[in-house]
């Protein structure tokens, strides 16, 4: 089992498990008269639950503002790992002085393989994160049962059940592995089991390759609450799907 190396463990102090990233250039003039000039902001971030996951991106917001500050800021499009982190990075911009005005503004998240930069606002109305994922290890931990949970998936088109089966291990409780079950108690085919997971407190989040009806699979990104024997969440998958989950813990022999 591949393993997080040990400079990644102290890096995960938050729910968003974002990554500091080493800010390499400061804001410049704007080019694009749609887009106030930046003043002031903080240091954008890449979550590190979406590095590990080799999620990225654009981002694309909607941004309103008063004479100086952000008012509102609206993900229109973009990963749910990544559309958080820019929201609260642009919720922290001080502007010039300007007349109130509603614009968009694009963060670009790109892993790459030898450097980590930011270029803030360097083109016009967008801001560009480059991250290289942590490294990984060959350390073995074992895993415990989370338990089996009977899921249901509902989404604006369809609505499933299906048996999910919970692990966890790591050196800190936090990695999430497992697989779904057909629907006669059945293990799918490997790719439909976790592909990467985490859990930190009451907080699970997985990715896991779904069968659709026409047999294709297509990668879905889990997000939940686990609250005693019950999950609440919300599911996005590549296709820009979306749905929400529940999940409810099977009794100890009741098991399929």
């Amino acid at each position: 089992m591949l393993a997080p190396a040990n400079s990644m463990y102290s890096s995960i102090t938050t729910l968003a498990l974002s990554f500091l990233l080493t800010f390499a250039t400061v804001a410049r003039p704007q080019d694009s008269p749609d887009v106030p000039k930046v003043i002031q902001h903080s240091q954008p971030i890449y979550p590190l639950l979406a590095q590990l996951a080799h999620i990225q991106g654009d981002v694309r917001l909607k941004v309103t503002t008063d004479a100086e500050s952000v008012t509102q800021v609206e993900a229109i499009t973009g990963h749910p790992l990544l559309c958080k982190a820019a929201e609260d990075n642009v919720r922290t911009w001080k502007l010039a002085p300007h007349s109130p005005a509603t614009f968009f503004v694009t963060f670009r998240y790109k892993l790459v393989s030898d450097k980590v930069e930011v270029e803030f606002l360097e083109a016009p109305g967008v801001v560009q994160i480059e991250a290289t994922p942590p490294p990984f290890t060959s350390i073995q931990y074992a895993w415990a049962s989370l338990g089996t949970w009977r899921v249901q998936l509902m989404s604006s088109h369809d609505k499933t059940r299906r048996t999910l089966v919970l692990r966890y291990s790591g050196p800190d409780d936090d990695w999430l592995g497992g697989e779904l079950l057909s629907e006669k108690g059945e293990n799918e085919k490997d790719d439909e089991r976790i592909g990467f997971g985490h859990r930190e407190g009451d907080f699970v989040a997985f990715t896991i390759k779904l069968r659709q009806s026409d047999g294709a699979r297509l990668a879905t990104f889990f997000v939940g609450s686990l609250k005693g024997n019950r999950i609440i969440g919300t599911f996005v998958d590549d296709a820009g799907g979306s749905g929400k989950w529940t999940a409810i813990r099977l009794p100890q022999g009741s098991e399929p």
